[in-house]
């Protein structure tokens, strides 16, 4: 049968992409849509991470004058932030106490691939005293402007030294990176797919490399599978590229790349949420 935890984080991506539609909706304001976008999210990790770890925005400096861009969601080391830099309501955070950025986007596309591959390159010729590396930076959007080839194009097209650790859109569920980082398999290739949802046997149980495909006379952009909506995504123009994505299976390997960084640059306990989620539940149909 599905497993419970995939099936919750189902339930939590339709929330999160609910709550950024129907504040989208609302509030006309670009800049107040992405702060509400970037708030989301923040909840979202705030209740995955430890009490050690905070979560934040700012700008990230370093002893040698290095300053980052503004970034969306800065995840530091709470227990070591010295007090001094935090007395206004602007937070800056010293380099070596920061564990991995967040860039958020409502809508990904090519002026925003742009922005955060200039963020990364910036963020990235910071030199934290101690000689640790670099924090990781990662980018979560909600949606994507273009069909999966265009969007797969423009996130390759991104140069190498700037690509972030992880991408995700949400809707329809794309996720990209390392393929050994966000499968656990294959080799350090960067590597972009969609979380398609896979078909199921009698027992509910995943088919490995098996996609779901809406019936040529099926239209719209969401369907019903087991009365649980599923985005529609086209590779191409043609109605037989159409694959559905399964954004929670995309969020939840998101987070798990996030938590498994974490953890294998500081001192945090080894998550246990990549247990919950193996074989063909880590699987990409790679675009």
């Amino acid at each position: 049968m599905r497993k419970i935890v995939e099936q919750y984080w189902s339930g939590v991506a339709r929330r999160l992409q609910e709550e950024v539609e129907t504040f989208n909706k609302l509030i006309g304001h670009a800049g107040e849509q992405g702060r509400e976008n970037e708030l989301s999210l923040v909840r979202l990790m705030e209740n995955l991470l430890p009490t050690s770890v905070g979560v934040g925005s700012g700008m990230i400096i370093d002893s040698a004058g290095g300053v980052s861009k503004q970034t969306d969601i800065i995840i530091y080391d709470s227990g070591n932030q010295p007090s001094i830099l935090a007395q206004t309501t602007q937070a800056i955070y010293p380099v070596e106490n920061v564990l991995m950025t967040i860039e958020v986007k409502t809508t990904l596309n090519e002026e925003e691939l742009i922005d955060c591959a200039e963020k990364q390159r910036i963020q990235s010729s910071l030199n934290p005293a101690n000689g640790a590396p670099v924090p990781p930076m990662a980018v979560l959007a909600y949606n994507a402007e273009g069909m999966l080839s265009t969007v797969a194009k423009k996130i390759r097209e991104i140069d190498e030294n700037a690509r972030p650790l992880a991408l995700c859109v949400v809707k329809p569920g794309i996720l990209a990176g390392s393929e050994k980082v966000v499968t656990g398999g294959g080799n350090d290739d960067y590597v972009v797919g969609l979380a398609a949802l896979h078909t199921f046997d009698a027992a509910g149980d995943r088919i490995s490399g098996s996609w779901q495909k809406p019936d040529q006379s099926e239209r719209g952009r969401t369907l019903l599978r087991a009365g649980i909506p599923y985005p529609v995504a086209r590779e191409t123009m043609k109605n037989e590229s159409r694959l559905l994505g399964e954004p929670g299976r995309a969020l939840l390997m998101f987070c798990s790349v996030i938590l498994d960084a974490l953890t294998s640059t500081s001192t945090l306990p080894q998550s246990t949420l990549k247990h919950y989620l193996q074989g063909p539940a880590r699987e990409l149909h790679f675009l």
